[in-house]
């Protein structure tokens, strides 16, 4: 088959560009210059947007609106809120209402979490998806497509 007419058909290592765009059309998340890369299959995005890949071709540009009520991205979760003291924060950091700051967890993994309140020493984060309650839509562009490893 022609590179040019490749067809994602599942399993395989995508590389795509992508932006991720709110109902009133401010981009909040994109690729940038660099493209993103995916093992299909794996579980990295979230189902509803890893089958869109699924019959599209090598340079198609295509867009996919997720919305909110769909649940893609999760159900917010009170538990995902926790208070930190401020003395977790880099020195000299002042964590202000919607930062966004990634911890270290003990297993090796990061985490992301958003500010949402600062009270004195204390700081509520919450580390719930940040698309959760959001209609979005992801505009991508397939640009290589790889054999799965």
């Amino acid at each position: 088959m022609c590179e040019l007419n490749r067809v994602v058909t599942g399993n395989e290592t995508v590389l795509f560009h992508y932006r991720v765009l709110l109902a009133d059309g401010r981009v909040i998340e994109s690729s940038g210059a660099n493209p993103e890369s995916v093992c299909l299959g794996e579980g990295a995005l979230p189902a509803k947007l890893e089958e869109t890949f699924a019959g599209r071709h090598l340079g198609e540009a295509y867009h996919i609106d997720i919305d909110a009520e769909e649940q893609v991205f999760g159900v917010a979760d009170d538990d995902n809120t926790i208070i930190f003291p401020l003395s977790e924060f880099p020195s000299g950091v002042e964590p202000v209402v919607g930062a966004l700051f990634e911890f270290d967890l003990p297993h090796g993994d990061v985490s992301a979490g958003r500010v949402v309140r600062v009270e004195g020493q204390k700081v509520l984060m919450d580390f719930n998806h940040p698309l959760i309650g959001k209609n979005v839509r992801y505009e991508i562009k397939i640009v290589s497509v790889q054999a799965g490893s």
